[in-house]
Parts: C-alpha cells; structure tokens; sequence
C-alpha cells in the first residue's frame, strides 16, 4: 500500500526590528517539528544555529511597508511595525511564492513555544480549510488555512478591508473583522458568510488553550492557570496537567501589558530574564519568572534535521 505524504505547512511570521531575548527558545521549539516549514519576514540578523525548517525572508521595515501598499494597492498611514497584526490574514496573498508548494500556510507570533504540532493537527484535522486556535475567533498567534487562491485572498471579503489595513491604527484585523467572516457571532454579513461557504462550511475552532488572558479559561474551565511551562525535546507539558501535552504556549502576558490591566509586564520587571547560557536549549521552563533549565527527564526522540523530512520551503 503507497505510503500516504502527510499535508505539509509553512508558517509565515512578521517581525521587524532586534530579535526577541528569547528568540532561541523559539527557534529551537521549531526545531523539533522538522516537517513544518516557517517563513520569518525581517530586517534582523541571522540568529545563530537557525533550523533547517526556518528561513528569513530580509527586507526592510519600508519596503516591506511598500510592498504591501503596492500589492494591496492601499495607501498605508501607519508607520510601527505592530500594525502587521492586522496585515497578517492578508500574507497568504503577499507571499504566495514563498508559501506556493504547501497544502497550507499559518501565520503566528514569536512570541510563543511549539509544542509537538503534529500530535495536534493530524490529517484528520488537517481536512478543514481553517483551522484556529481559539474557538470563538481566528487566532493571530497560530492559524493555518489551507492553500487555494480563494482563502489567500478570502480578507478582501470583509467590508472596508483598505480603509481597515491603511488605518494609522491597529484595528484587531485578524481577529475580530477576519473572525465575521467565518463565526457568525461576530454578526457579517449573510451575503458575504454566504460568498464564502463553500470553502469555510468546514472551518475548525477549537480552543487549544495557549493564552492566558482574560477572559479565556483553563482546560478544567476555571480560570487558575498553570504557573509554569515544560518544553522537553519538542514537547510541552504544564505544571498542572501531568504528562498531557499542549500545542503551544502563548506568553503575551508575560512579555507585554498591552493585554492586561497591569501597569508593567511581569517580564520587564526581571533583570535576567534568561537564566541559560546554552545555545541549544533542549529542555527549558518558562513563567512569568523568566526562561530557566529543568532536568533530562524526557527521552530523546527523533533527530531534528532528517532532510527526509523537510517541508517545501520554495
């Protein structure tokens, strides 16, 4: 019986400006699904020991900006790079020869961990033309949607969407005016839900529980949530949850106040954030205390760089 190829991704991530202080966290919880490719559109450096599964796209923060106005054809009036936010369901469109031999494409943030993805988004899930981490939105830190030219293009459905993109301001583009397009909760409009039925009657939104901000519960439906987070060798367990793994973490709370009612992230409170020196960080925990080791209790599972395995990065 022929072997059956497993639908393979690319995750195109936009970040403009130094490198995050835990970039190689990053970069390493990417490592560890070697048949997932990842897309970073930059003006940083090459981190070093970059995995084979990553590739930099490097340009600068104007012309980038210039090349969206240009492929958009819109008049941007932002000039920070967090406005991308909202440009993020448009990158499909915009890097359609970088992502083109891919079943899907995502987009996300750096601001998280991976755990083991394919545990997760098997080929059963991997059947839906959209798949979110969130059950009541399109979420702008891990969403794949599948690869045709209707979904690349699917944001020029939502009304306004030049004025919304070119807007000085960020305006939760991807996850609020892209989500009415698919959730009608989000009260779209039936002729556009109608236009775009029949690639999206079979969306999946699951709520994967990566993020720990109000008012979005814990897996038990409460809202304590784990204190710390557990990467060992491509997997991600919690200080809760036993042995039960997780698709990934998302630490914006940690690293950030834009989303809570504090006045200073726990993050920029800390004066060494990360607590390991080595480059390689194979098994680390994180909180909102920082980035520290933890002991070799995992086995180790498949080497990471099998070229066998590589996703199609063009």
């Amino acid at each position: 019986m022929a072997e059956i190829k497993q639908k393979s991704i690319v995750i195109v991530v936009l970040w403009f400006g130094p490198w995050p202080k835990w970039i190689r966290f990053f970069l390493e919880s990417c490592r560890w699904n070697p048949t997932i490719g990842w897309l970073i559109v930059t003006d940083a450096p090459t981190p070093n020991n970059l995995p084979s599964n990553v590739r930099l796209k490097l340009i600068s923060f104007t012309d980038y900006r210039a090349l969206i106005a240009q492929k958009l054809q819109i008049k941007p009036k932002w000039s920070e790079p967090y406005k991308l936010c909202d440009i993020r369901p448009a990158v499909g469109f915009l890097h359609e020869a970088e992502i083109a031999g891919n079943d899907y494409f995502g987009y996300g943030d750096l601001d998280v961990i991976y755990g083991d993805i394919r545990r997760f988004y098997t080929d059963e899930v991997l059947s839906h033309s959209i798949v979110s981490t969130h059950e009541g939105c399109v979420g702008g830190h891990f969403t794949l949607v599948r690869n045709t030219p209707d979904l690349r293009e699917a944001f020029r459905l939502v009304r306004g969407w030049k004025y919304l993109l070119s807007h000085a301001k960020h305006t939760a583009f991807d996850e609020g005016y892209f989500s009415g397009l698919f959730l009608p909760k989000w009260n779209a409009s039936w002729l556009r839900r109608r236009l775009i039925r029949r690639f999206i009657a079979n969306g999946l939104f699951v709520e994967r529980f990566s993020t720990n901000i109000a008012p979005l519960k814990w897996a038990d439906g409460g809202s304590d949530w784990p204190k710390r987070w557990f990467f060992r060798r491509g997997h991600l367990t919690t200080d809760r949850s036993g042995d039960q793994e997780f698709l990934y973490l998302h630490f914006s709370n940690w690293q950030t106040s834009r989303w809570t009612d504090a006045d200073v992230a726990p993050w920029d409170a800390i004066d060494q954030l990360v607590r390991i020196e080595v480059e390689r960080p194979e098994r680390f925990a994180i909180s909102a205390s920082g980035i520290e080791s933890i002991a070799d209790d995992a086995p180790l599972q498949q080497a990471c760089d099998d070229a066998s395995l590589k996703p199609s990065l063009a």
